[in-house]
């Protein structure tokens, strides 16, 4: 028996598909309880913007922020990247444009939510 090493290329698929679900999930189930709240409550007055800043400086409401921008920014990313992809519009680097991207803006929210 032969000890053949396989060259196997990894693929930065898997952890991308992983935040791309997560934030197909996050839109589908949390954007209309937040369309609810800041679209329709707040406007009519039943929701004060005291109380959202408030929500926002806890724990849970930083956690909350950080989800809400991080995960469906990743999905669309994906979703623009492979839309035009199957449009025939080719990038040089297209992954490292449309996820580096991604991974930017994840660190500038995660700093910016950080130092409320």
């Amino acid at each position: 028996m032969s000890n053949k090493v396989f060259d196997t290329k990894r693929s930065n698929e898997p952890p991308v598909w992983l935040l791309f679900s997560a934030g197909g999930m996050v839109s589908a189930l949390f954007f209309p309880i937040l369309i609810l709240v800041l679209g329709v409550l707040l406007p009519l007055g039943l929701v004060t913007p005291d109380n959202i800043i408030a929500f926002a400086h806890t724990g849970i409401g930083k956690l909350a922020i950080l989800v809400f921008t991080i995960f469906p920014m990743w999905a669309g990313m994906h979703r623009i990247h492979h839309g035009l992809h199957d449009l025939k519009v080719h990038f040089p680097a297209g992954n490292l444009v449309f996820y580096g991207l991604s991974a930017i803006f994840t660190l500038a929210i995660i700093c910016l939510t950080l130092s409320l």
